[in-house]
């Protein structure tokens, strides 16, 4: 069991007991399903992004309209994976695609948070001088990442290693959350966080 900075108990999910992708290695039709196919951190995050995919699309609080929504995501969603092919850095682009489809089936389908898997979310911040709630969303299938998402910003910060919380950094974005606190660097300056109740 790991008790994670945000106060939940998650089961460990072993990268080896989801090291294949959800589609046949044998005949991926893309760079990105190549790239999916030798990584264990992407295949683990396929796994998830499929899970929360059948949670939401068998759920009971599902509609006929809702599905065929879904589904219609779900196809642009893998159009636009596929087209990491374009990006100076393949593997990254992959990671934040998948981050991103998990976090958004989160946010969006109920169903998909309806059982206990590698993520988790998504929590609310409220952080001092930004003028607006912060999402978050934790992902512990593959490399462990958090996917921050305020007003039209949407960040994905791989962990970090740190001597205390959970420290989450790219680039200059940085989110350390201790217990029920966190600090939302951006561009050299600190906000401070506090997870409100509802996320």
């Amino acid at each position: 069991m790991l008790r994670t900075a945000t106060g939940l108990t998650l089961l460990l999910w072993p990268l080896a007991a989801l090291s294949q992708p959800t589609f046949d290695c044998a005949r991926a039709e893309s760079s990105a399903e190549e790239a999916v196919c030798a990584s264990d951190a992407l295949s683990a995050m396929d796994v998830e992004v499929a899970r929360l995919y059948d949670l939401a699309l068998h759920g009971p609080d599902m509609t006929m309209e809702r599905a065929n929504e879904l589904r219609a995501y779900q196809r642009g969603w893998i159009k636009g994976r596929d087209d990491c092919w374009k990006a100076s850095d393949l593997q990254t682009c992959i990671r934040d695609s998948y981050a991103l489809r998990i976090d958004d089936m989160r946010r969006s389908y109920a169903d998909a948070r309806s059982e206990p898997g590698p993520s988790t979310g998504p929590f609310a911040y409220s952080c001092d001088g930004i003028d607006a709630g912060i999402s978050a969303s934790f992902i512990q299938a593959g490399d462990p990442v958090v996917v921050l998402r305020w007003l039209d910003n949407a960040r994905v910060l791989p962990q970090a290693i740190s001597g205390s919380g959970a420290r989450y950094e790219a680039d200059d974005t940085q989110f350390w959350i201790k217990g029920p606190d966190a600090t939302l660097t951006l561009a050299g300056t600190d906000h401070v966080c506090h997870q409100d109740d509802i996320g």
